[in-house]
C-alpha cells in the first residue's frame, strides 16, 4: 500500500484520489450485510467493473465508433 500511496502523492489530484478511495472503502466497511470475505469480493467486483467500463470507454474513443 505504501508503494501505491507514494505513486499517488506525486499526482496533482492526489487529495481527490485519496478522499474518493477512502469514501469507497468506508462505504463497503460499513455495510453490515456483508462479512469480511464478502467485503473483499465487493471491492474486487467494483474494480473489475470499473476496469471493464474504462477499457470499453477508451476503446470506444479510440475506435471512434458511435
Amino acid at each position: 500500500m505504501d508503494y501505491m500511496l507514494d505513486k499517488i502523492k506525486l499526482l496533482e489530484n492526489k487529495d481527490n484520489i485519496i478522499n474518493t478511495a477512502e469514501e469507497i472503502v468506508k462505504s463497503i466497511k460499513n455495510n453490515n450485510n456483508l462479512n469480511d470475505s464478502e467485503r473483499i469480493m465487493t471491492m474486487e467486483l467494483a474494480m473489475a467493473e470499473l476496469n471493464y467500463d474504462l477499457y470499453n470507454f477508451k476503446k470506444y474513443k479510440k475506435d471512434g465508433n458511435k
